[in-house]
């Protein structure tokens, strides 16, 4: 093999939806193709998707049940890790490149693959759009942990856990300059028994985290979870 010939890297990207597809369709629009090896819409709707709509995105539909947050990006770090990904990246399905940022992104990941760089995650907009390094994943492990509350659907809080354990591992967390916009929809709640729930919810992650690391967010007292040894 001729040692002057650049690697090429194995890379993907997932954007997974439940809703809000008038948002989907300006992320997927925003995003350049032909610089993966896959472009994945993760489809946790419950009903179908036409895939004409999204020329060069793959269509994976969840058929079982709706995964929450945690499990959906556990399938995708077992996705990149069975599949040998070097790297993957991650987008809301809310997300929107608008200067093309997502090729920056690329050439950031690899730059550091190709040094030997000890690189855990890359953030554009903070994890709007993010790329993960498989080596990491495979010491960090999945998100959350067995006794992460299992009625939470959303990222509350697991963000914080897994970025914090990214850099415990002893793994760099990289910002890029980017132009990556936030389309957030409106997810008020309006109807006081769906808020008292949500409040519930809420405040037993926010317990389980205090539980799991000696203190809130940025007054964590635990380098190891639980106070372990």
């Amino acid at each position: 093999m001729d040692q002057n010939i650049p690697r090429k890297y194995t890379k993907f990207i997932f954007i997974p939806v439940v809703n809000h597809f008038e948002l989907l369709k300006k992320a997927v629009s925003s995003l350049k193709l032909g610089l993966l090896d896959e472009y994945i819409i993760f489809n946790n709707s419950g009903s179908p998707i036409d895939p004409t709509e999204y020329p060069g995105f793959k269509i994976m539909n969840n058929e079982c049940h709706k995964m929450t947050f945690m499990q959906t990006q556990n399938y995708f770090i077992d996705y990149a890790i069975n599949n040998s990904y070097d790297y993957f990246m991650f987008m809301h399905n809310d997300g929107e490149d608008l200067d093309g940022t997502l090729e920056r992104l690329v050439m950031k990941s690899e730059e550091l693959i190709s040094a030997g760089d000890n690189w855990g995650v890359i953030f554009t907009h903070y994890d709007v759009l993010c790329s993960f390094n498989t080596i990491c994943s495979k010491v960090v492990g999945h998100w959350g942990d067995d006794q992460w509350p299992k009625e939470q659907k959303t990222g509350y809080y697991l963000d914080v856990d897994y970025y914090r354990r990214i850099t415990l591992a002893g793994f760099k967390k990289i910002n890029i300059p980017n132009n990556v916009a936030h389309n957030v929809a409106s997810n008020t709640i309006k109807d006081p028994k769906e808020f008292a729930d949500w409040r519930k919810i809420s405040d037993k992650v926010c317990n389980h985290y205090i539980k799991k690391w000696g203190g809130e967010t940025n007054k964590e007292t635990f380098v190891v979870p639980f106070g372990g040894k």
